[in-house]
């Protein structure tokens, strides 16, 4: 499932996808770039430069990465309440950087999932391949 483009900012920044306040617009590595300069006006080059000034404890950048992880929280609230799924599979380059985000994602997804789900689902880290398997998916006929 693409769960990226699920609104969870109304009237929020405007996604690639041309939509205002979709997940992917706060948490991807687009959208971390694009905060970071909405929030300071200087364009990093890359995810990599973004995460290691949040290493660096770098004030917007760690303002910045917190509110994607909001972000990413009521995604997931919503697709657990929605579909009940047993996990939640992250993939993407994003998750070579789990150890800055990982746990105080998990943390707060059971603090606002409804109680019943909180020992229930898992969120683990898929594949590379799992991503790829995923777009591709979008093309086969239903």
């Amino acid at each position: 499932m693409e769960a990226g483009h699920v609104t969870v900012v109304m009237n929020g920044a405007k996604c690639g996808c041309g939509q205002n306040g979709c997940a992917e617009s706060y948490f991807s590595a687009r959208g971390f770039l694009n905060r970071y300069k909405d929030k300071t006006g200087v364009a990093l080059e890359s995810a990599a430069a973004f995460f290691l000034l949040v290493e660096k404890g770098e004030p917007e950048a760690t303002q910045v990465l917190q509110f994607g992880i909001n972000a990413l929280a009521e995604l997931i609230r919503n697709l657990t309440h929605t579909v009940n799924p047993e996990k939640i599979i992250l993939v993407g380059g994003l998750t070579k950087s789990i150890d800055l985000f990982g746990k105080q994602l998990e943390l707060q997804v059971r603090e606002i999932i409804f109680p019943v789900f909180r020992n229930y689902i898992k969120i683990e880290i898929g594949s590379t391949l799992a991503g790829t398997l995923g777009a591709a998916a979008l093309s086969f006929p239903h």
